[in-house]
Parts: structure tokens; sequence; C-alpha cells
């Protein structure tokens, strides 16, 4: 395969996803099925898009990512019948599941049929595929005919991407199209189910929630990190992080804010930039430091939203040190704390 690193020019789209038009989704389309990658968006994070049954394409994919061979691609699909076509045997669970939340932020781990590439699945025997809740990444699978493998639309192991300025950041000149739909609407990537185990087992925290799954299926538990960096994407143990050192402090309310305090001023009196992620209540406690506030306590739907611009933020400010304060561990503060553990260096 011929180099395909900072070589390519990238052209930018702009598709309102409420009146898209559908020639530029034809030509992004035609991209995919003749082996090009798209970064597209979804209702979770910006997607990096490829065939997912032309292996040289998907290699394509790791390549301009930087990312290792051994981190699984998830598959996404156009409607639930397609599926029989991926998977060697669709569980009635499965389907019970995909009625419920698909299209949507769960992505389902099952086992695959031969059709499915090893380079898809990293060599696994099980495959990740689900169904984007977004106009435009409907009407792009659509466009292509084809599946659409898809990682997050960034340099492996940075910060997700919630914007196409994002994608632009971190990868223009090294794929073929940008779809700019503009700020995605969940802000932290899909949850990862394996419905091939008993019980159920969550093997990444996103955006349907543990609370949501459990109503459905009572037994299902969160799977130990191990058994979740072996078979789901995106849960290596370094992962989601921006540039700068990022510090979680773990503690609560008043003591939290303390600490924080505390290890900002020990780091700027060492001469570093230091930023903080703050929900709105504890903004005006920070003075003297750069804040960033991702929504009120309360919102997680917000605070998830907001997590991954306000990181890239502090980023192009050049921060040397996030300090981070926790977040309520219910819901998508679930999600929250899983990527910000990740990102952290001290988790």
């Amino acid at each position: 395969m011929k180099e395909y690193s900072n070589s390519v020019d990238t052209r930018i789209i702009k598709i309102d996803p409420d009146n898209i038009d559908w020639k530029y989704l034809q030509l992004a389309g035609q991209a995919i099925r003749e082996g090009r990658l798209v970064a597209f968006p979804t209702e979770t994070v910006y997607g990096l898009g490829a065939d997912a049954l032309n292996a040289e394409a998907l290699l394509k994919i790791f390549q301009a990512k930087k990312r290792p061979f051994y981190d699984p691609l998830i598959v996404h699909i156009y409607n639930l019948k397609e599926i029989y076509d991926y998977v060697e045997f669709f569980p009635d669970v499965a389907r019970t599941l995909g009625e419920l939340f698909w299209p949507g932020p769960l992505t389902m781990v099952l086992k695959k049929s031969k059709s499915i590439s090893d380079i898809v699945t990293s060599g696994l025997d099980t495959v990740a595929i689900r169904i984007p809740d977004h106009k435009v990444a409907l009407g792009l699978i659509k466009e292509a005919r084809r599946p659409i493998a898809a990682p997050s639309a960034n340099l492996f192991s940075h910060t997700s991407p919630t914007t196409a300025w994002h994608v632009i950041s971190d990868l223009k000149g090294s794929i073929d199209i940008i779809i700019d739909s503009g700020e995605t609407l969940i802000g932290l990537e899909s949850t990862v189910l394996d419905v091939t185990t008993s019980p159920l087992q969550i093997l990444r925290l996103g955006g349907i929630t543990f609370e949501s799954l459990k109503k459905i299926i009572p037994d299902i538990i969160i799977a130990d990190d191990h058994i979740k960096i072996k078979k789901a994407p995106g849960m290596l143990s370094r992962h989601y992080s921006p540039l700068a050192k990022l510090i979680l402090v773990k503690d609560k309310d008043e003591k939290m804010i303390e600490k924080i305090r505390k290890i900002a001023l020990q780091h700027r009196n060492k001469g570093k930039k230091v930023g903080v992620i703050a929900c709105q209540e504890n903004r005006e406690k920070y003075s003297g430091f750069i804040v960033k506030v991702l929504g009120e306590a309360k919102d997680l739907n917000s605070c998830a939203r907001n997590l991954y611009a306000q990181l890239r933020i502090l980023d192009e400010l050049k921060c040397d040190i996030i300090i981070s304060e926790n977040f309520e561990d219910i819901g998508m503060g679930r999600a929250i704390m899983d990527r910000l553990k990740r990102a952290s260096r001290n988790c």
C-alpha cells in the first residue's frame, strides 16, 4: 500500500443535517466506495470512515490515525436487517436491544461472519456494530452502499472530536473528505455492550447509560478492565487524552476544591500554565486560574457534551497541566468519569 500520510488534499464539505444537500453526500459515498477516507458526524463524536469490506481502505484508517492494529474498529450500518450480513448469530436479546436503542449510541459486540475482515476486529472472532442516530451519518452509509468502519476521527489516544474543526486540527492532509455538520449532540462515544457473554457485559460506558440498560437486562454488569481492553475499541489504558498532563482529583465538595487549588498553585509556582475543568457552580472558586466549565453539576448530559471540546481548548491555550473536578458516578457521569480516569496519568 502506498504512503497515505500528510499527502492528501483534504476537501471540507459543509452539510446541514436539517437541510441535506444530497449531491455532497453522494460525492462522499462514492469516496467510500473508492476506498478513500471520509470523516463524518455522528450523534456521539466525529468518525473516520472507510468501507468496512475493503481491506486496503481499512489499513488507511490505522495509518491516518497512527492507531495500533490491535485496537478494533466499530462497523456502522444503515438498518437492523443489514446486520445479518455481518454477524454469525443475532441473539434475541440483541434484537430487543436493537429495536429499543437503534439508531443510537449503543454498540453491540457479536460473533462476526466471514464477510468481516480480521483487520476490523483486530483478529477477534467478534465484531462491534451500531446504527448511528444522525441524519448525515445515515445518509452517508446509504449513499456508500457499504457498511462503514469508523473509529473517532482524531489522532490515536488524543481527545475525541466533537466538531469538524477538531478533525481538521488532527487529520487535515491525511484524509480525503471532512464533512462539517456542526457540533455533535452527545459528545462522548457510544456504549459498547458484549452480547456474546452471560451475563451481558458493558465494555465501554457511553451514550446509553448503565441504568437504561439495566432496566431491560437486570443482570447486566460492567466488565473488568482486562476484559474491556481486550475486546472493546478505545479502551486502552491511556486514551482520550489532552496534550497537557491531566490530573483528576477524586475528593468531594469543599475538600475537592481545596485540593485542586493547592495542586494548581503548586504547579503555577513552578512556572507551569494551569487549567481547571469545573462545573458551573464552582467556577468562581478557582479565580486566578484558567477555568473551563462543562455545565451545571446536575446536568450530566451537558457536562458530557462539553468535555472533549473544553479539554481541546485548554490544549490550544498551551496549558501544561489540566486539573479536573470529579463528577457524580451515575448516568452519563459514569462515562465522564471513565474518560477522565483514562485520560489522566494518575488514575
